[in-house]
């Protein structure tokens, strides 16, 4: 619960900062995307799973082509596997609702393309996992942790004034799950999630 409220005053922080920032200039807009996923020690492989990506942002510009953005979204990751063998064909999926907060420090190329890269913070609001037997039992799911930090880089296409267009690429920095018993694996603590996203970025005029 005391992590709950701490993410809850973090969430009243940035809106009171959004509102803040369109007041003084700030550029803002919306992002809309796609997610294409994979959880690191699950035992597959492949980015199978599909999640949706919406949020909001606002950014200003630094020095030179430099800027920073500031990122409220929601973003499902998780992991989706086929399984195969001579009697049966079962599945597997992961699903991991998150809420995050991803801050970013960005290039702009004079050829319209912006490097990025940056840190998220996320937090963990739901948490599922099946098979062709049903839905695994909540100790699983509880397993997770509620927290996540992220890295963040990728490349963006400024289009026109209004629309870009993102490819970014995330990966966990803590896992996001020890492995059963806690065993390690060297330097291999736990499941991390990987991410390929394909953004559709908006500013308002």
């Amino acid at each position: 619960m005391k992590q709950h409220r701490l993410f809850i005053i973090a969430l009243v922080a940035l809106k009171l900062s959004f509102v803040d920032a369109f007041a003084q200039g700030f550029k803002g807009g919306v992002t809309l995307g796609v997610a294409a996923t994979q959880v690191d020690g699950d035992t597959y492989g492949g980015f199978d799973k599909a999640g949706p990506i919406l949020g909001f942002w606002v950014e200003r510009d630094l020095v030179a082509n430099w800027f920073w953005r500031a990122n409220f979204r929601f973003i499902q990751k998780g992991s989706f596997a086929k399984i195969k063998d001579s009697d049966m064909t079962d599945f597997y999926r992961m699903k991991l609702n998150y809420f995050e907060l991803p801050f970013t420090f960005g290039y702009q190329f004079v050829n319209g393309f912006s490097a990025i890269a940056g840190t998220s913070v996320g937090y963990l609001t739901k948490a599922t996992e099946e098979n062709s037997l049903g839905t695994f039992p909540d100790s699983d799911a509880s397993s997770f942790r509620k927290f996540e930090i992220a890295a963040l880089a990728g490349m963006e296409y400024n289009y026109s004034e209004n629309w870009r267009f993102g490819l970014m690429l995330s990966y966990s920095i803590i896992p996001i799950r020890p492995y059963n018993d806690n065993i390690s694996y060297r330097m291999d603590t736990g499941q991390r999630n990987r991410v390929i996203e394909f953004l559709v970025v908006y500013r308002f005029q």
